[in-house]
This record gives C-alpha cells, sequence and structure tokens, in this order.
C-alpha cells in the first residue's frame, strides 16, 4: 500500500515592531516592518545596525549570544563598549535593549549586557524582561510532496515549543561573496547554505518536483541561460572543467553556443547569475529561513536586471510566506516596489545631528513631474532628492 505523507503547513507570524535601544548608532528606534523590507540610506547611516540588531535578538532566543554564533547569523562582532551605543555628551549605558512584537503583543523584550566592556570575547548576558507566549494556530493538515515532510515537521516542534520565536531563531544575513558563490572559500559553513553563498549546488540539489520548475521559470532573467544542473557525481570535474577545483557541481548551458561545447561550471559563469540564482532559490527553498535579510542586494547586478528581480521577489515572499530586510544603494531597486502595497514597505534610514540612527517609512510615491509632465519613478525621485536617504554634506570644488 503506498501512504501520500501528510505536511503540516504554518504559515508565519511576521514581525510587526522592532524598537531598538542602545545598539551601536542606533539609540532609540522603532520600526514597524512589512513582508517585504527595504532600507536606503547614504553610508554609514546604521543599515545594517538594524539588521545585526535582528541579529542579536536571534541568538537572544536561541540563549546562544556568543562571537561564534553571532558571526554564523552574519553578525559583524566587536567588544561590548563599541556594541553599546556611545555618544558624545551621554553617559554610556550598561546594555542595550530589543523589543519584538509579532501579531499584536509585545512578545520578546530582551536586555544584553557584557559583563566586560572592553573584551572582545566576551559571552553576553541575556535577560528577557517579558514573554508574551501567544497560543499556537490550529495547524492545517494536508496532503505534500515527501521531501517537506521533515521540514515541517521540525518546523511544527519548534513553533509549539517557542511560539512566536520559531522563525527568529534561524534569521541571517546574506552577504554575497563571489569567491564563496564560485566554490572557492568556505568561511561560512551555515546549513542549508552559507551567509556569503557557499553550498549553493548543495541547495539546488535538495529542490523538488515543485520548486526547481519555479526556480528555472526564472531563466528569462538571464537571456543566454538555457538550462543549469547538478553534476552530482562530479563527473565533469574529471573532463577539464573545473581548472580551478571548485568544490561546487553547479553547471551551466549556453544557448547561444554549439551543443557539442555549450556546458561550463559556475568557475566561468559571471557573477551576476549566482546572485540571481542565490536570491532566487532562498526565497524559494522550504529549507531556507523564513525570516532572513539581505545585505547589499544590488551587488553584481545590472541596474535594470535589479528592478525585475526586486518584483519577483516581492512576489515570492509572499507565495513562499517569507519575511525579508533587504539594504542598498542602487535606486533600481525601488523600481521593483509596489509601495501602494501595505506589504511592500521602504523605509529611509539617516543619523541626526547627535549621530543617532532614525527610520522613516515612505509611504508614498511622490506626485512629482518632470518638464514634459511626465511621473518620475522612484529611482528618479531618491536621486533627485525628494525621498531623502542621500548624503547631505557640502560638495567642494577643486
Amino acid at each position: 500500500m503506498c501512504l501520500s505523507p501528510v505536511v503540516i503547513n504554518l504559515s508565519i507570524d511576521m514581525l510587526k515592531e522592532i524598537t531598538i535601544k542602545n545598539f551601536k548608532s542606533i539609540a532609540n528606534d522603532t520600526i514597524e516592518l512589512g513582508r517585504v523590507n527595504v532600507f536606503i540610506g547614504e553610508n554609514g547611516c546604521g543599515k545594517s545596525n538594524i539588521l545585526e540588531a535582528v541579529g542579536f535578538a536571534s541568538a537572544g532566543v536561541e540563549n546562544r549570544v556568543d562571537n561564534e554564533n553571532l558571526i554564523s547569523k552574519g553578525v559583524r562582532v566587536a567588544k561590548p563598549s563599541l556594541i553599546i551605543s556611545n555618544f558624545k555628551g551621554r553617559k554610556q549605558a550598561k546594555q542595550f535593549n530589543i523589543e519584538i512584537l509579532v501579531k499584536d503583543k509585545k512578545n520578546l523584550d530582551l536586555n544584553f549586557t557584557g559583563r566586560d566592556k572592553t573584551f572582545l570575547f566576551e559571552e553576553w548576558e541575556v535577560e528577557e524582561i517579558d514573554n508574551n507566549i501567544s497560543t499556537v494556530e490550529e495547524p492545517q493538515v494536508e496532503y505534500e510532496k515527501p521531501s517537506k515532510v521533515k521540514s515541517a515537521i521540525e518546523n511544527l516542534r519548534q513553533r509549539m515549543k517557542n511560539p512566536h520565536r520559531g522563525n527568529l531563531m534561524k534569521y541571517v544575513i546574506y552577504s554575497l561573496n563571489t569567491p564563496a558563490l564560485r566554490g572557492f572559500t568556505f568561511e561560512s559553513r551555515k546549513d542549508p547554505i552559507g551567509i556569503y553563498g557557499e553550498g549553493l549546488d548543495i541547495l539546488l540539489a535538495s529542490f523538488d518536483e515543485e520548486e526547481m520548475p519555479k526556480l528555472k521559470s526564472y531563466s528569462y532573467l538571464i537571456p543566454w541561460l538555457e538550462d543549469f544542473f547538478i553534476d552530482a557525481k562530479d563527473v565533469l570535474k574529471f573532463k577539464g572543467y573545473k581548472p580551478n577545483r571548485s568544490a561546487s557541481a553547479l553547471y551551466f548551458v549556453d544557448k547561444h553556443m554549439p551543443k557539442l561545447d555549450n556546458v561550463f561550471s559556475l568557475e566561468n559563469a559571471n557573477e551576476g547569475v549566482l546572485h540571481i540564482l542565490f536570491y532566487l532559490a532562498v526565497t524559494i527553498s522550504h529549507y531556507t529561513p523564513k525570516f532572513f535579510a539581505i545585505d547589499n542586494i544590488e551587488s553584481c547586478l545590472n541596474p535594470h536586471l535589479c528592478r525585475h528581480l526586486m518584483e519577483e521577489i516581492c512576489k515570492l515572499a509572499k507565495s513562499q510566506d517569507k519575511q525579508l530586510l533587504i539594504t542598498t544603494h542602487n535606486p533600481a531597486i525601488l523600481d521593483g516596489l509596489n509601495l501602494f502595497d501595505d506589504e511592500i514597505r521602504l523605509f529611509e534610514v539617516t543619523r541626526n545631528d547627535k549621530g543617532h540612527t532614525q527610520t522613516r517609512r515612505i509611504q508614498m510615491k511622490p506626485e512629482v513631474q518632470n518638464e514634459m509632465g511626465q511621473k518620475y519613478k522612484l529611482s528618479e525621485l531618491w536621486t533627485r532628492g525628494f525621498l531623502g536617504a542621500i548624503s547631505t554634506y557640502p560638495l567642494h570644488q577643486a
């Protein structure tokens, strides 16, 4: 008898609001989050600090706030005296605080204290001030793909144990590095994929008969791409396809090359296709975190591609039930955002005269027209200064 496996589908409890106090450049700031959240601002304004504050909260709910765990999540570690906010004319606090609201209640309130502010290898003490544990929703049971059973059961176990924490615990910050994507470096061994892109081929090999066609449906974003595949037995390595000894088994097929010689490894693929595959794969996969961040998503991507990639990521975040925090310096990313959708949010990040990081949600596209009476795109509004999030220092002429 053949039994159909059962998968328990649980929609994620998205973070609705986060308040950060005394963390790096963030003295006191509250951010109301959506499903896809994009942060823009000048260099050094504190965008990455927001992502890292969430990383500390993630480590806090795991009760593992040490350098090793923080680094594995993509957090830049430093001694406590540099982590706790320290501004001129103000006494430095002994701790920093992160409050998180999920749904309609403040579910988490964490204080982080470093016993020795000058010691780099400090393990932080975490004090949970308040814990409003919400009830677990009634699971939806339906017949599903066999490969998803194990993941779903583990998800349910985490939710039963920590109803409002399961997704926060697995949070990571992805910051892609091309050598890592090519299989040359392995600085991060995070499962199922490294925070710098390590193990992209392994993640793709885990895709089932539903996920792989979905991923390949985006091949149109890469005009030369006919197909990609995993050489599971690494046979092609012995035929000279990987002279640089990449550890990856990912290969591409170029539609413009002769069929007898149109296959090459990711050693020879342009870096843009690797970044695109990574972002789409981590958003599609049921093995990757439900809640994660991407730092500098535009890296290595053509501006026109940035727009279309962002449009698709916003759609996938909804269909795959994921929540994302994203930073960017490329105006083209903004053209892929529909700000009339409340789940898609854009934030300006600035530092005030005291150096404190502050965020402001940009809710509506300003009705600004050019000299031809045409409305500007969001990218144009940003570069022209209508959205803020640009440098305000005076320009000095030579």
